[in-house]
């Protein structure tokens, strides 16, 4: 054990010693603990670093288990005044370090991280999108070919199974095709469906309004997702609201059907296996 000068009383007392037993003087400070991510200070006991969000437990602890290096410097004897003022000047450079470099590594990958959560997510919304838009569009494709033959036997007094029940309620045909139409939308069955397809819609509007501001890997995916989601509103609206002569809705209902599907095939490339 080596014996060192107090600088304060100049007795002889151990170097291991923290502090001076004949005067009291301070001989060995207390380490500061700093952040091993921005250099913050910590105060033992905190969780995260009050400066950056990093976690500190762990570091805290190897702080604490690490020996404090001996620096012997021949001939100087270095007192308590300005051991503070070097930690004070080192304290700034590292603070002003921060501030320079802005973003530490630890908010770069939490930032990281925050963003792959939300393409994650965007792109499950995507083809939860996708999907619903399907299940309406199927649901419309079957209501609207109903809607036509209930129209057409209607008019042309034409005799079938499946549309009996609305032309020739009471075994004989409606005067008027809008009375059979009447019929098949106040049909329980029939109405349960549209009723579907009307959830369907505000649904799937719900859906697109999270998904309007898409991240830039995913503006091609959204912008096809547009062109199926009007091509999908023009057959559901066929199903729930038709209109015009059977003649002008049936083509009307065709190209909506027909560009539905090809949408959607276009859509297929963005969607996972």
């Amino acid at each position: 054990m080596a014996m060192v000068e107090c600088p304060r009383c100049g007795a002889m007392v151990s170097d291991k010693a923290k502090k001076c037993v004949h005067c009291g003087e301070v001989l060995i400070p207390e380490e500061k603990k700093y952040c091993m991510e921005c250099g913050a200070e910590l105060i033992e006991g905190m969780s995260e670093c009050p400066n950056c969000g990093c976690p500190v437990e762990e570091q805290l602890n190897a702080q604490l288990n690490e020996k404090p290096q001996k620096v012997e410097v021949t001939g100087v004897k270095v007192t308590r005044k300005i051991k503070i003022i070097i930690g004070i000047a080192i304290a700034v450079l590292i603070l002003g370090g921060v501030t320079i470099f802005g973003v530490t590594q630890y908010q770069k990958k939490k930032a990281a991280k925050e963003y792959a959560e939300s393409v994650k997510t965007y792109s499950d919304n995507l083809e939860l999108a996708t999907v619903t838009m399907l299940k309406g569009a199927g649901d419309a494709e079957d209501c609207g070919n109903l809607i036509k033959n209930v129209w057409y036997n209607a008019i042309y007094k034409e005799k079938d199974d499946e549309t009996d029940k609305y032309t020739r309620p009471d075994g004989y045909f409606v005067s008027d095709f809008n009375d059979a139409l009447g019929n098949l939308f106040v049909d329980s069955s029939f109405s349960s469906k549209i009723d579907s397809i009307d959830k369907n819609q505000d649904t799937v509007n719900s859906l697109m309004k999270k998904l309007k501001n898409p991240p830039e890997e995913y503006k091609d995916a959204y912008d096809a997702l547009s062109d199926f989601y009007d091509a999908y509103l023009a057959l559901t609206g066929c199903a729930t609201d038709p209109s015009g002569s059977l003649q002008t809705y049936s083509s009307t209902f065709n190209d909506a059907d027909t560009d539905t599907l090809n949408s959607y095939k276009a859509m297929q490339q963005y969607l996972g296996d």
